[in-house]
């Protein structure tokens, strides 16, 4: 699997929960998968084909979506082909037969209609898998139900002992119960991933139709544009799409527009266009099924989704690669009041009820004065650990809060007066005077509360109701196609408890539809920094920046000549490393994520050429390194320690620590038994202290640190290859169970913090005292001494000197070593001893190879890896 990942697809490691769902589908498990948008669920049906060597079947809803999925892999060098209306090629079905494709892509109106004599060659010439994408489509309580997918559990018949897999990026629990009932799957394994996009940032912004407005979105547009990324708008209108459209024509931004009511060749001329990239921007109709999801963008704007989990299906398809974007909402009121449209198709009382439910979902986002990432990941069932998630608009910019009790005790009031019967815009009418036909009928023009509240707008008063009924003071009904809305239990303790001389205070954020309603609200938004948001050229120096944009314009260059989409060839983010890391060479190249064999065998060359000329230009030197956060955004690892010497906050005990040792210059000993100590504490407290304010951006004289507590290079090449035997950096005992009492959890945590922050220890550890040598150490893999042999070595050692046994540890491995005739490498027995080791460094080779010269020993290493035999992951070399 590991394998094929990286010559296929030019990953060293899987994401969450991928490898786990393919194990199961080789198994032969029915699976449903709910992963974001971006996550990599593709991988799990495209894997084990490759795997097994047999034909896996993917029905997906969207035509050009398969024509993108078959584009990509066929750049990966990955047979696949579509089955759809649209196929012009007559042989592909007779092909897809007798199994010459590794995956198949289908329409589910083509896999319900094509003969069962298919499927029976197909079976005979080996299917491995039969996956269901966009599987939501299935359930009538999704947001984009389709009434083909229904069908498709006919064929669970024709295809026994089959697996069946449902990918989705959301599903409520309601819809996956849905899905795997309509698909009969029999105790599927369901694997549910994490909602959360932290490279995603969301804003919400309210807005009125006009002139005003579409001036406002050009300039918004331009400014990402600007800093070098492109942007994806969907629109809930043809009209709204070409309205915008010729706004940004006439500002003179390249934009492209796609809707359903376009000729067929004027819509494949946009989806060329998307393709190639020669728009910057696209313009799509959100009610078209316009399948243009393989793209990656740094910005995203809709204007107001029928619901949040077409909201969020349709932003994630910003930022795919995981490079930080922007999503951006625009609303207005009166785009929630059109229940009765979006219900309009709706069949049966289910599918109203969802669509209801869905359109009150997001009219509560859009209102809402709180973290939004935190709502919308509680929305689909994830718990956000965090009161703010520091990437959305309401959490960046801060909001004035006043006291709005006098104002909510008026709104409850009218609205308990309505009785429940009644919509939000009865009781707003009444609080504003209205005199309408309605409210006269009623006799509601006689309530004391008639005309209270005429000072504030009706925008002002529904976002005041907004806040209470997410604030649980107010609650939503739906009747048929109809909301009403009713006071909680919350809300008439509230209202119990007021009385005339006093009122108990309720204070609440100022939405930006409250600004500028009364006295001094138009200044109740203090100045949030969403300027500089986000750019692709995040984390760049300014040459490395010239660098990208450079290389990016190769990648056009080469996707024109190859006849593709630029993203085919390879991502963004893919293209970011390698202006971040220069490579010289093919070795150094494959190396990269996102460099897959087809890539390299294709295009390496060209793409060598084009680094080193182009460093050049720029004045960059070759073979540099880059560091990856949390978010998937790369800088160049020199930047490392430049900051500050200060990081996030500490524990006083550990910034204490901290301090004393890096500013104050005492050592771990002198710490442990400061004077001042009511007792002393531990050395290897001291150090873990040290090590725990490192992590969090403090600054470390590694040199120092690793010679006081004892950490040479030939402990250090034993922790590495400890941790090739374990499999995992989380597990600390089993680490330390492999190696030998000298070593303490200190230097493990040590030797791991700096692998992960790309620390050479070579240069920074000091050499071990014994040998003088750096890494000078016999490692632990099958053909020298094992932690195990290591117990048994003073027997060994003992048969050539009795007097051995006081000898250190460290001696006997170098007398042992000695003994041996120096062995040369050649390339293939590199290979054949590196079958014998699940991972090992340049110095374990040297060490086993010791009659080859390092020189000769990288070449080999470097060509193994060019032509993908090996790979390499934290200077540690593995087959694949």
């Amino acid at each position: 699997m590991e394998a094929i990942l990286k010559s296929s697809f030019g990953f060293s490691a899987f994401r969450p929960y991928q490898k786990e769902v393919i194990q199961d589908i080789l198994q032969g498990k029915d699976c449903l998968v709910v992963m974001a948008t971006g996550s990599g669920k593709s991988l799990c049906y495209q894997v084990p084909p490759l795997v097994v060597g047999k034909t896996g079947i993917v029905v997906s809803p969207l035509i050009s979506l398969m024509q993108d999925q078959v584009m990509a892999l066929k750049q990966r060098g990955i047979m696949s082909e579509y089955l759809g209306s649209t196929q012009t090629d007559s042989t592909v079905q007779a092909k897809a037969e007798n199994g010459q494709y590794n995956i198949l892509f289908m329409t589910p109106e083509k896999a319900c209609s094509v003969p069962i004599s298919f499927w029976s060659k197909l079976q005979k010439a080996g299917i491995c898998l039969f996956a269901v994408d966009e599987a939501h489509c299935i359930s009538e309580w999704g947001h984009d139900f389709r009434v083909e997918y229904k069908r498709l559990d006919k064929l669970r018949d024709v295809l026994p002992g089959l697996p069946f897999v449902a990918l989705t990026a959301t599903a409520t629990a309601k819809v996956r119960s849905d899905i795997i009932s309509s698909l009969k799957m029999k105790d599927p394994q369901v694997t549910i991933g994490s909602f959360d996009r932290t490279n995603l940032f969301y804003g919400v912004k309210s807005f009125n139709r006009g002139p005003l407005f579409l001036n406002e979105l050009v300039l918004d547009i331009s400014k990402y544009l600007a800093s070098g990324g492109s942007t994806i708008i969907y629109c809930t209108t043809i009209k709204d799409v070409e309205q915008i459209f010729k706004a940004l024509e006439e500002a003179g931004i390249c934009a492209g527009i796609y809707h359903g009511q376009m000729d067929k060749k004027a819509r494949a001329e946009s989806h060329r266009l998307y393709h190639y990239f020669e728009a910057l921007m696209e313009i799509l109709s959100f009610m078209s099924c316009c399948g243009l999801l393989c793209m990656c963008f740094s910005a995203f704007m809709e204007m107001c989704p029928k619901s949040l989990e077409s909201y969020y299906q349709e932003s994630g398809r910003c930022g795919r690669d995981g490079m930080a974007s922007v999503c951006w909402l625009y609303y207005t009121r009166s785009d929630f009041s059109k229940a009765d449209f979006y219900c309009g198709e709706s069949q049966t009382e289910n599918q109203r009820r969802a669509i209801m439910e869905s359109l009150m979902a997001a009219q509560q986002y859009c209102s809402l004065a709180t973290c939004r990432r935190s709502f919308l990941l509680n929305y689909f069932g994830e718990k956000y650990q965090f009161d703010k998630c520091g990437n959305c608009d309401n959490c960046i910019v801060s909001k004035k809060e006043r006291d709005m009790s006098k104002e909510a005790f008026l709104l409850l009031a009218t609205i308990q007066s309505c009785r429940g019967k009644w919509g939000l815009n009865m009781p707003v009418d009444i609080l504003r005077g209205s005199r309408a036909k309605k409210i006269l009928d009623a006799q509601f023009d006689k309530l004391p509360l008639h005309g209270l509240g005429r000072e504030y707008s009706s925008n002002w008063w529904k976002a005041l109701a907004s806040q209470l009924i997410s604030q649980g003071y107010l609650t939503e009904n739906i009747r048929d196609v109809y909301r009403t809305i009713s006071i909680s239990a919350k809300g008439e303790k509230f209202l119990n408890a007021a009385r005339d001389d006093c009122q108990l205070p309720l204070v609440l954020p100022v939405t930006s539809e409250m600004i500028g309603e009364s006295g001094d609200d138009n200044t109740l938004i203090e100045t949030g920094r969403m300027e500089n948001l986000t750019t692709l050229k995040s984390g760049l120096s300014e040459a490395e920046a010239k660098l990208f944009q450079m290389l990016l314009d190769e990648r056009m260059k080469l996707a024109r000549s190859a006849g593709t989409a630029p993203y085919a060839i390879c991502g963004d983010l893919t293209v970011k490393k390698i202006a971040l890391t220069r490579p010289s060479t093919k070795a150094r190249l494959a190396n990269i994520d996102g460099v897959n064999q087809h890539l390299l065998k294709m295009h390496g060359d060209l793409i060598l050429q084009a680094v080193k000329h182009l460093s050049q230009e720029v004045g960059l030197s070759l073979d540099g390194e880059c560091k990856e956060d949390g978010n998937g955004q790369c800088t160049s690892a020199r930047k490392l320690n430049t900051e500050s010497n200060q990081g996030r906050p500490l524990a006083p005990a550990k910034f204490e620590a901290w301090k004393m040792w890096y500013e104050d210059g005492l050592s771990i000993p002198k710490i442990a038994n400061f004077p001042g100590r009511s007792a002393p504490i531990k050395e290897t407290t001291v150090s873990g202290y040290i090590l725990d304010a490192a992590q969090e951006g403090y600054a470390i004289d590694w040199t120092k640190f690793c010679d006081e507590i004892g950490l040479t290079c030939s402990l250090f090449s034993d922790i590495q290859s400890a941790v090739s035997k374990v499999g995992s950096t989380d597990k600390l005992k089993a680490i330390k169970d492999e190696l030998p009492e000298e070593i303490n959890y200190a230097h493990i945590k040590a030797c791991l913090f700096m692998q992960k922050c790309g620390i050479s220890p070579e240069t920074t550890l000091p050499r071990d005292e014994k040998t003088d040598e750096p890494m000078n150490v016999v490692p632990k893999f099958s053909g020298s001494p094992t932690s195990k042999q290591q117990k048994e070595e003073p027997n060994v050692a003992t048969a050539c000197n009795p007097s051995t046994e006081e000898i250190p540890i460290s001696l006997k491995r170098q007398k042992v070593e000695e003994n041996r005739v120096p062995v040369k490498a050649t390339e293939s027995s590199l290979v054949e001893w590196l079958k014998n080791n699940d991972g090992v460094t340049l110095d374990n080779m040297m060490q086993h190879f010791k009659g080859s010269e390092e020189e000769s020993l990288v070449a080999m290493l470097n060509a193994l890896e060019g032509d993908f035999v090996i790979y390499r992951k934290n200077n540690i070399y593995k087959l694949m």
